[in-house]
This record gives structure tokens, sequence and C-alpha cells, in this order.
């Protein structure tokens, strides 16, 4: 493991101190583990790319601010992770079809780490919560239709 990616692991497991993923309750550095090990097994392995897998959520579920980011980990990782991060305020409905915009238009990098961090969420969820998968399922198909209509030809390439 190189530096960076060393560093952006222990800052998560760090950051996300404490929190336990839900359904599972494991540490919720497991989650991050396995979005990288998806990375890693199709062959993305770019320092950049693992460590803004490592922190894709540190946004969102810490009080981690972007400015801090950049500082600790540059322009090139917190650019993907500004791209991962659902910040947007409004409905729940309303926030899903923006960050399905958001994502569409995100760089194909971010969109590698979505794809693997939705790999990881989507069966824990169907097996442990059947009711709220159906939301969870319906809202992810339009973030994946949106980031295809897109990016479709990249995407598939893959």
């Amino acid at each position: 493991m190189n530096e960076l990616v060393a560093r952006a692991r222990e800052f998560a497991v760090q950051r996300h101190g404490p929190q336990r993923r839900k359904y599972e309750n494991v540490p919720y550095y497991v989650h991050l583990d396995r979005v990288v090990a998806l990375l890693r097994d199709y062959g993305y392995d770019a320092q950049h790319i693992i460590a803004a897998a490592y922190l894709h959520d540190i946004l969102e579920d810490t009080q981690t601010t972007l400015s801090e980011l950049l500082s600790e980990f540059g322009t090139e990782v917190g650019e993907l992770v500004y791209w991962l991060s659902d910040l947007e305020h409004g409905t729940r409905k309303n926030r899903k079809r923006m960050s399905a915009w958001r994502l569409s238009r995100a760089p194909l990098e971010a969109k590698l780490i979505k794809l693997a961090d939705l790999a990881d969420n989507t069966p824990t969820i169907v097996e442990h919560d059947p009711d709220f998968a159906q939301v969870y399922l319906a809202e992810k198909e339009v973030i994946l239709a949106e980031m295809a209509r897109v990016d479709g030809d990249k995407i598939t390439a893959l």
C-alpha cells in the first residue's frame, strides 16, 4: 500500500471512528475495504482512485470539510470525493435526482468508485431491509440510467 493510500485509509478509519455499518454491525471501514477490493479486483489501482474510494463517504458521514480534505489529500483526490458526496438539500426525491445528475457528469474514476460502492451496499440492503430496498433500488436505477445516458459508451466498454 503506497503512502497516499495508507494515509487515506487511516484518515477514514479515524474520522468514521466508532460508526458501524447498518444491518451488519461491523466497523465502517469494512465497507471501505470492500469497495477498494472490488476496484482492485477489476484492475483499478491508481493511488488517487483508491485513496478517494477510502474517503468516498467522509464528507457525508463525518465532520470533515472539503477544504480539510483538499489540504490533506490534494485536488485530484478531493475532486473525486466531492463528486461522490451527496450534499444536496431538499426533499429525498429532489436530493436523489440532483445526485443522479451530479454523478452522471462526474469523471469516470468517480463513477467507478460509485459502482463499487453500489455493488457493496446493495446485497446487504436487499437481504436485511426488503421494504427499503425497493426505494433504494429505484433510486439507484435512476443514477445508473443517468450515468449510462451521459457516459454509456465509456461505461459499457469497462
